[in-house]
């Protein structure tokens, strides 16, 4: 059977530029790279630091992380083979590193870019990551800094989409972001939207939403593929200058109040990327 790839709205890439979720459908579950024993298997072909766990039971504000780096993968997929009777949440991070899934990855961009009318080169940094999950399991609060595409697989999920209280509580968090939570909040947000997630469906969640997620009665598989386009990119940059900034005593204006300043922040970081590209490139 031919994969139904990821369709977006014809007004996709306004709501990209607004940052606004949107839900789409695809028939990736269908896909020999998705399936339940293809995730159990690529579970023992990554890296050890590129499969985490936790338990599925935890309450939805949780800041304190219980993954760990170090599992024997061949239980993993065991545990993964048998989601319904254990407890217990699994990330396959960065599947792009492999090959066939590096091709997945790169395909599902293309695809949602062209239905979007989106420059598919536009689109860099993509990363792939895979979610197993016992019945019950929790995805807890926490925001992304990656423009992401979540897409469930098998099983149902509730999603739930928030907000921060202000530009304040907001630049609270993002200051936290670098200083190694990433993202984890540790108060809940207002909800302003929910979505069911079945297999089929999928939704776009822009960066620094917040959002979490509760399976319903069964085994849950997803897949997020994340990117940045420049948008993104230049804020994420621009974050990382203010974070050395601030370590350094000073008290740099949070991004999006001064633009001008932001894009020539944002300049200076890239051409600091260009430069470490340049002298990795050179030969001894």
């Amino acid at each position: 059977m031919a994969t139904t790839w990821p369709q977006m709205a014809p007004d996709f890439a306004t709501r990209l530029g607004r940052r606004e979720p949107q839900a789409f459908r695809h028939g990736l579950a269908d896909h020999p790279l998705l399936s339940l024993e293809a995730i159990a298997e690529l579970a023992t072909r990554l890296p050890d630091d590129s499969v985490t766990a936790e338990l599925a039971a935890k309450p939805l504000v949780h800041s304190q992380t219980d993954s760990t780096r170090r599992l024997d993968r061949k239980v993993v997929a065991e545990q993964i083979r048998d989601l319904e009777s254990n407890d217990a949440w699994f990330n396959l991070l960065n599947i792009e590193q492999l090959p066939d899934y590096s091709e997945l990855v790169d395909t599902v961009v293309r695809e949602v870019a062209l239905s979007g009318g989106i420059d598919p080169e536009s689109i860099t940094r993509r990363a792939g990551f895979l979610f197993a999950s016992s019945p019950g399991a929790v995805t807890s609060a926490h925001f992304d800094i990656e423009q992401s595409l979540c897409m469930q697989l098998r099983g149902t999920r509730t999603l739930g989409l928030g907000r921060f209280d202000d530009d304040a509580h907001r630049e609270v968090e993002v200051k936290r972001y670098w200083e190694g939570v990433y993202g984890r909040l540790d108060t809940m947000p207002e909800q302003t939207r929910a979505e069911e997630l079945s297999s089929g469906v999928g939704v776009y969640i822009p960066p620094f939403t917040p959002h979490w997620i509760t399976n319903h009665g069964a085994p849950s598989l997803s897949m997020t593929v994340a990117f940045f386009t420049r948008d993104n990119s230049d804020e994420a940059a621009v974050q990382v200058l203010n974070h050395h900034l601030r370590r350094l005593r000073l008290a740099p204006p949070p991004y999006g109040t001064r633009p001008r300043a932001d894009r020539a922040k944002a300049a200076v970081m890239r051409g600091a990327t260009a430069a470490r590209a340049r002298v990795r490139r050179t030969p001894a």
